[in-house]
């Protein structure tokens, strides 16, 4: 299949302002960057619920793709150790 992930759901408890921040994966690798929660989780900041808090992040692939295909920013892409 010829598609590329744009985002993905995660658990993590976030707040206002942590939009950019890097999500990594267990071998610390970057994978995306949290940029969004759901409405459930604005309550979050003073009674996390792991059942209905869930964080909006975009995927790293997606942003190579961008990167690639939209920005043609290859000089930064050469720059880059990106390990598939």
């Amino acid at each position: 299949m010829n598609t590329v992930p744009v985002n993905f759901l995660s658990n993590v408890d976030t707040t206002g302002g942590n939009s950019g921040s890097p999500t990594l994966n267990g071998k610390a690798e970057l994978v995306g960057l949290l940029f969004d929660g759901v409405y459930e989780s604005i309550i979050g900041d003073w009674d996390y619920n792991p059942e209905l808090n869930r964080s909006i992040h975009v995927d790293s692939r997606y942003m190579l793709w961008v990167m690639d295909k939209v920005d043609n920013a290859q000089n930064l892409l050469d720059e880059m150790t990106i390990v598939k």
